[in-house]
């Protein structure tokens, strides 16, 4: 079976009251809400291909902190690998290069809009992940 590896997206932005994350419609249907995700290029890490996909897909510039962990996704002849990395915001462009529609979610609003458990399985990991003196007001993200 074909394996085909991409890398996505869990951007992060530190709100006055809690971190929210970027969520973009999807290519093939665009009511589903999924993270910034795509195929790895040739000479690019993983960790690069995620920052450009948050950057092509959902309009954000960031930085890469960590891999979070996999999604697989089996197809009938063959199957995608997705390695999705945490990515602090460091600049919003306001708009995809893409056209896809955004929306930047808080945990439990990112929770009820994605549609896999294995996707919301990453929303956790991620936020325990975060950096504990980027929340405002030296609040902990909770699980």
């Amino acid at each position: 079976m074909k394996v085909v590896r991409q890398a996505g997206a869990i951007v992060v932005r530190f709100d006055e009251d809690e971190p929210r994350l970027l969520l973009v419609t999807a290519k093939r249907n665009p009511k589903t809400w999924i993270f910034p995700k795509g195929t790895i290029e040739n000479g690019e890490t993983a960790a690069e291909a995620a920052v450009r996909e948050a950057r092509e897909e959902g309009g954000v510039v960031g930085r890469a902190i960590g891999s979070v962990g996999n999604l697989e996704i089996d197809l009938s002849d063959w199957s995608i690998d997705v390695e999705y990395f945490l990515v602090t915001l460091e600049k919003d462009q306001g708009e995809s290069d893409e056209g896809r529609k955004r929306r930047w979610c808080t945990r439990e609003e990112a929770l009820d809009r994605l549609e896999v458990d294995q996707t919301r399985a990453l929303v956790k990991k991620a936020w325990a992940r975060l950096p504990v003196n980027g929340a405002r007001g030296g609040k902990k993200p909770s699980d």
